[in-house]
């Protein structure tokens, strides 16, 4: 008998451990944190995979936010073999990749024609709103997953635009309990490649200074706008 009352008890708290929350508590907390945003710092790791090889490529980065007057600006490091720095101020993306010594500069408003960009997706969750997910994505919540260590909720985004459609199947989301910032987002193309990024030592409003969102690049760099 104390078996299986020892047993049904472990069934009851396994049931609450991998119980989803509810999709509109979660979107509440992150209209609070888009409310509350004036700086935001995680560190990342990306992983790059590619299905038609069967591989994955991980490059660990840094990834930096700030609200100004309206404005969300936004700068991505990724370090290692391949460095490059992406920095998104309004509709306009900045991708600078130091061993070319050269900045393409996309329109973010025409995502169809952001190409092999599909990064900006994986800035998703900051200083976004819900009103904002729902505009663009049909948005629904899976289970939950154990992310770093933290049972997050699993937010699944499909792209409601024809063009984005075309970039991205759908993009993930994995919020934990309790907080408002993903911990992990996964964009899958329409090829089966997928691009995921993971964050570590997040920290809300630290104080950053205004040099850090800035693209250093330096005088020779060529600058290429991508139509």
């Amino acid at each position: 008998m104390n078996r299986l009352v020892r047993f049904g008890l472990l069934s009851v708290l396994a049931g609450v451990a991998l119980h989803a929350e509810a999709l509109n508590d979660i979107l509440a907390r992150m209209d609070q944190s888009a409310r509350n945003l004036r700086t935001f710092s995680a560190k990342m790791k990306r992983t790059e995979y590619t299905k038609v090889l069967n591989e994955k490529e991980d490059t660990d980065g840094l990834r930096l936010v700030k609200r100004a007057n309206g404005q969300t600006i936004g700068i991505v490091q990724f370090f290692g073999q391949n460095p490059q720095t992406l920095r998104f101020a309004g509709k306009t993306v900045e991708v600078y990749y130091p061993d070319a010594k050269r900045v393409e500069v996309y329109d973010a408003g025409k995502f169809g024609k952001l190409g092999k960009q599909v990064d900006q997706l994986l800035l998703l969750g900051i200083g976004v709103t819900s009103a904002d997910l729902r505009r663009d994505f049909d948005i629904t919540a899976g289970g939950t997953e154990n992310i770093g260590g933290k049972p997050a909720t699993r937010i699944q985004l499909m792209p409601k635009d024809p063009d984005l459609k075309k970039q991205a199947e759908k993009i993930e989301m994995w919020v934990p309990e309790g907080e408002s910032v993903p911990i992990q987002v996964k964009v899958t193309r329409t090829s089966g490649d997928y691009n995921q990024a993971i964050y570590s030592d997040v920290q809300m409003n630290p104080t950053l200074p205004d040099s850090a969102f800035e693209l250093k690049t330096p005088a020779d760099v060529k600058r290429v706008n991508v139509k």
